[in-house]
């Protein structure tokens, strides 16, 4: 059993005090501290900083040359293949940036069931995914306002359907095909111009949960407006994105659900830059107010998450996009969260490791934490992210080790070595 020594432990919610060791055995963590537990490699990390692997929440991994302000369909902009081989490069980008899972948040041609199967199957590798599938949405809402004579002709990102029977036929399909996560768009807002409180019927939402829990999945929902975020953590929706008009009675709504939060409010601070705000109905006041609200979320409970729309959207307006996949993009949103008053470090991190492990994996599997049985996804960053977040924005300096089901995929440390253990 190889053993990690001398490193600083962020265990997905604090930092342990003092230097610890950590023993893992196959793809899981055997133990913490635990002499005569290990029997094979020492790899000494020097006081390195040990943490779980990040966690993304909200991934779209073919979003790389779509461009939201030209009018194109999500998921036909490119040939379904070239949209694959941008998933492997997504894939790359996120190891290399220190982050080895992602939960998606929607994807085109089925890529992210596929990247799955790809990286269980050690054809190429890369993170640990909870799959999502298409945009499911009804007939005239947000995502098929189109002219009508431009509609698909084959899917692209959105399945339409109207309707509980039918929307629960396309549940179960979406399910056939490897997906673990359904993404509804409930409702429109969070930067979006043409602005629908309501996209979906109540008992069609209902219908997509029901059909989803019975199978085994779970629901995410596009949702902005606070009465439609009711409704639906109400259903019983498992994941909120976005929720620009969450409050505190949506706050207590969510904590006693046990919904997830995913705020992605670094696309909405990118339109501010761009000087797009206006035009897509985002004000200052929206913005501030989810700002606010993330300390209180956070107090009360809500499992807050990291993660937003990557897409390299802003590549042409703004010189260094700050939601284009590069290596070191995501974890700049550690950093920006640490600059809203009343969150400190450690609760900002545990949205990319703990939090988001809960949702990554189902029990009894667990993820994102260190302690025994967990999975042994794993990274060793030079220094303390605690007190400087933006180290997970610069793995080329920081980033010296990624472990993923205890196998090295990234080794840049200088003193690993091989010898047993006496």
């Amino acid at each position: 059993m190889p053993v990690l020594t001398n490193a600083r432990v962020f265990d997905g919610k604090e930092m342990l005090p003092g230097k610890h060791d950590v023993v893992l055995d196959g793809d899981r963590i055997k133990a913490i501290d635990a002499p005569g537990t290990a029997s094979g490699e020492v790899v000494d990390v020097g006081g390195m900083t040990l943490m779980p692997g990040l966690i993304t929440c909200h991934l779209h991994p073919d979003f790389y040359k779509f461009d939201v302000f030209s009018g194109e369909k999500p998921g036909k902009e490119l040939p379904p293949g070239v949209m694959m081989a941008i998933g492997v490069r997504t894939c790359r980008v996120l190891l290399e940036s220190g982050f080895t899972g992602y939960a998606g948040a929607a994807c085109a041609h089925d890529i992210d069931a596929q990247l799955k199967m790809a990286i269980d199957q050690d054809i190429i590798p890369g993170p640990r995914i909870r799959a999502c599938g298409h945009h499911l949405g009804t007939t005239g809402d947000m995502n098929n306002k189109s002219r009508w004579w431009k509609r698909y002709e084959t899917p692209g990102l959105d399945l339409l359907a109207d309707g509980p029977d039918a929307l629960r036929k396309l549940v179960r399909e979406e399910i056939s095909r490897g997906v673990e996560t359904i993404k509804i768009f409930a409702g429109s807002g969070h930067g979006i111009p043409n602005r629908t409180t309501r996209n979906m019927s109540r008992d069609e939402i209902a219908s997509v949960v029901n059909t989803a829990h019975e199978r085994g999945a779970k629901v995410r929902a596009h949702v902005a407006d606070k009465q439609m975020i009711l409704e639906c953590v109400e259903l019983g929706v498992d994941i909120v994105d976005h929720g620009d008009e969450v409050d505190e009675e949506c706050v207590q709504a969510m904590v006693e659900a046990g919904t997830f939060w995913v705020p992605s409010l670094v696309y909405l601070w990118s339109l501010f830059e761009v000087g797009y705000a206006e035009q897509f109905g985002v004000t200052r006041a929206q913005y501030d107010h989810v700002r606010a609200m993330l300390p209180v979320a956070q107090k009360a409970g809500v499992r807050i998450l990291i993660g937003d729309d990557y897409s390299g959207v802003f590549r042409t307006m703004l010189k260094d996009d700050p939601l284009d996949h590069q290596v070191g993009n995501y974890g700049r949103e550690f950093a920006f969260y640490g600059q809203v008053d009343g969150l400190s470090p450690a609760e900002i991190l545990s949205w990319g490791t703990a939090n988001a492990g809960q949702l990554l994996v189902d029990p009894p599997t667990r993820v994102g934490v260190i302690e025994p049985d967990a999975m042994a996804d794993l990274i060793v960053v030079d220094g303390d992210p605690l007190a400087d977040l933006s180290l997970l924005s610069r793995p080329d300096e920081a980033l010296k080790a990624v472990i993923r089901d205890g196998a090295f995929v990234i080794d840049r440390l200088a003193s690993r070595k091989n010898h047993a253990v006496a």
